[in-house]
């Protein structure tokens, strides 16, 4: 059974080709595979997500020469992944929810935190397609504020970066630019922002450089997840209440994937690759939608220009041959 739960959350797909490599019908494969990830879901949640968040201290981390190479202050890097949907059957006011217009496709979004060991050490559930990746950390920001607390044995581990005046008693987490203002909550280091009509300085350029690659660790497991899991990095087209069991569990199983191969570069890569894939769909869906727009617009000015010449020639229904002959009047 769990073979069979593997390879269909690497293939992904239809239940009938899915249920076809097994010689078995689609609603008994679907409602076995289904029953046995719900069972399993749970126990690989709390083993090999929860528990490596309790596991990977500070001290741990120091311990073992894992801390992030330049911010060493940092906990876990924090960033958000997209997955496309097929587009949701409801009414227009909540599908329009589901759009991402950074993406120009309809979908869900996910916050994943992931320690410099390469461990994910939290995944929340799906969030509608427009919401922003300020408003998730502030959903999930239970989690932010429990995890990043001192803990007595930290005490020996050297802490002199920024903001530590203002949260004393923190440990910090790397965001991306679409986490700007998380400073307000917790201690989290994000990108300096450009000023309007301005320029960063050489320092911050270099600051922010230092950043992104403290924080690529997030997108190295993202690369690892997308390319293990199928189900997660194709077009989500299950059932949509149950996308949140399916997607955890793939974070767990990645998570016992990296501790026998630990993330590299080129998972990195193959992530930046998912990204600009899924940009050039919604890319192509735009154009392909400015399209035909500006084809009915061109017809429908073609139509009006029609009439328009018609009416200005004065033209009559006599002109056109059109009305009764005298003498055939009805009531003569």
């Amino acid at each position: 059974m769990l073979f069979m739960t593997l390879v269909t959350l690497k293939h992904a797909g239809t239940w009938d080709i899915l249920s076809a490599s097994f010689d078995e019908s689609a609603a008994t494969f679907s409602s076995r595979i289904h029953n046995f990830v719900r069972v399993l879901h749970p126990y690989l949640v709390r083993k090999y997500i929860d528990e490596q968040g309790m596991e990977w201290t500070m001290q741990q981390l120091a311990v073992t020469g894992l801390q992030i190479t330049t911010h060493k202050s940092a906990l876990y890097a924090v960033d958000v992944t997209f997955q496309q949907t097929t587009v949701p059957a409801v009414k227009f006011g909540e599908k329009k929810t589901y759009f991402s217009k950074k993406h120009g496709l309809y979908g869900h979004k996910v916050e994943v935190s992931v320690a410099p060991n390469g461990l994910a050490i939290n995944v929340t559930d799906c969030a509608v397609g427009s919401t922003s990746d300020i408003e998730m950390f502030k959903a999930n920001l239970g989690f932010h504020s429990a995890q990043l607390e001192k803990q007595p044995n930290d005490t020996n581990v050297s802490d002199t970066e920024t903001l530590r005046d203002k949260f004393p008693n923190q440990w910090a987490v790397l965001a991306d630019k679409g986490y700007q203002g998380i400073q307000e909550y917790v201690r989290g280091f994000t990108p300096v922002k450009r000023p309007p009509h301005g320029q960063l300085t050489m320092e911050q350029e270099r600051a922010n450089a230092k950043l992104s690659s403290d924080r690529v660790i997030v997108e190295n497991f993202f690369g690892r997840l997308k390319t293990l899991w199928g189900l997660v990095s194709d077009k989500y087209t299950w059932k949509r209440d149950e996308y949140n069991m399916y997607f955890q569990t793939c974070v767990a199983l990645t998570n016992i994937h990296v501790r026998f191969n630990p993330l590299r570069s080129v998972d990195g890569e193959g992530y930046n690759q998912y990204k600009n894939w899924l940009l050039s769909i919604g890319s192509k869906i735009k154009s392909k939608n400015a399209s035909s727009k500006a084809k009915y617009r061109e017809n429908r000015r073609a139509r009006i220009q029609a009439v328009l010449r018609r009416a200005s020639t004065g033209y009559t229904s006599d002109d056109y041959g059109v009305g009764y002959d005298e003498g055939n009047d009805i009531f003569d």
